[in-house]
């Protein structure tokens, strides 16, 4: 079981809702918030190993959040993914990785996986 902390930002109160409980049982510690300023307060106040931002979000679009998280020196180490409906969406180096949803569960939880994995070892 992996115990990595996971930070989603995401409007959608439901996705949140649906992959806390799947990440839950996979042995991860999920939390949430549903706009980029209140993500980057979570992300500030908890510093989660992994965080996975929705890029069309209110307030604060999904790559502005991915690039105040690199600014910040105590969460540059996370490992950043940006997921969206929207295709073909350039995080300009900002997320680590780039997630079309809608997203196959078996695959984005491997992801998440190495993720967690990847981000112990440094």
């Amino acid at each position: 079981m992996d115990s990595s902390t996971i930070l989603l930002i995401d409007d959608d109160r439901d996705i949140c809702a649906v992959w806390s409980m799947m990440l839950e049982a996979e042995g991860f510690s999920p939390f949430s918030a549903f706009d980029g300023p209140a993500g980057l307060a979570e992300a500030r106040e908890h510093l989660p190993d992994i965080i996975i931002c929705d890029f069309m979000m209110p307030a604060m679009d999904g790559v502005a959040v991915c690039r105040a998280i690199r600014e910040d020196e105590r969460l540059k180490n996370a490992f950043v993914i940006l997921w969206s409906a929207a295709r073909n969406i350039e995080a300009n180096g900002w997320a680590d990785m780039v997630v079309e949803k809608p997203v196959d569960v078996a695959t984005f939880l491997g992801h998440i996986k190495a993720a967690g994995m990847s981000r112990r070892k440094t």
